[in-house]
């Protein structure tokens, strides 16, 4: 997806572009200082604009408005610590909003609940969200270890957040940390047999972490159902 941040503070913008990169690593993430720049920036394939509501010259609220006149399909979302903007800010038709701080988790869900949704490209997997199962070219699709498709189930579930090691092992084994060589196992056996399918952009490792790119994958249902089967800790 193609996507700007709009925010007076850079260093507010650039952790916005760094954890769309973490969530959408194969996307195009820009980022704007003023209204004016993000003006120039934009064009008919941007899909989302982040807004934060209280910039200078010219506001969220104000720039939301300009771009309406011009790109009328683009889904706006505004971030803001004052809830007192909300009322304003519905005029312009939004997506949906962000409270400060911003997390991965809420954007993830924003991105999921879009006004004008991301026609995704056609992945090669499908998931079957309950039951759990996975498809390739409508054939049902194993992975070599039979833990391994409770750990990818799992990382569905989590639909793009990252997840620590030790967060997987309280989940699949309750903590157990003699469970750390086994889980590694699992993960290579993953990554691996996506590899031999050409999908391996579906995991995404960062920094001791690793999540789902929900990019690659076409869900059938909804990933918060997938707990009811396997009864995670």
């Amino acid at each position: 997806m193609i996507t700007l941040s709009v925010d007076d503070q850079k260093s507010s913008a650039e952790l916005m572009q760094f954890m769309l990169n973490n969530i959408d690593p194969e996307g195009t993430h820009m980022i704007a200082g003023s209204a004016e720049e993000a003006l120039s920036l934009l064009n008919n394939t941007v899909q989302i604009v982040f807004l934060d509501i209280e910039m200078p010259v010219m506001n969220g609220i104000e720039l939301a408005k300009k771009i309406r006149e011009k790109y009328d399909k683009i889904n706006i979302i505004f971030i803001t610590g004052y809830i007192e903007y909300s009322y304003e800010a519905y005029s312009t038709r939004p997506s949906g909003f962000l409270k400060k701080p911003v997390c991965e988790q809420d954007i993830i869900h924003e991105l999921n609940n879009l006004r004008f949704p991301i026609n995704k490209r056609k992945a090669p997997l499908i998931v079957n969200c309950s039951p759990f199962a996975i498809f390739l070219k409508d054939q049902p699709y194993d992975f070599k270890r039979d833990r391994t498709i409770e750990l990818f189930a799992y990382l569905v579930y989590r639909n793009g957040a990252f997840c620590t090691n030790g967060e997987l092992l309280g989940a699949l084994w309750g903590g157990d940390p003699e469970k750390q060589g086994y889980l590694r196992q699992l993960v290579m056996d993953m990554r691996e047999c996506l590899r031999e399918i050409n999908s391996e952009n579906i995991i995404i490792k960062k920094y001791g972490k690793i999540g789902i790119n929900i990019n690659e994958l076409n869900y059938e249902g909804n990933p918060a159902d997938i707990i009811e089967e396997f009864h995670w800790i």
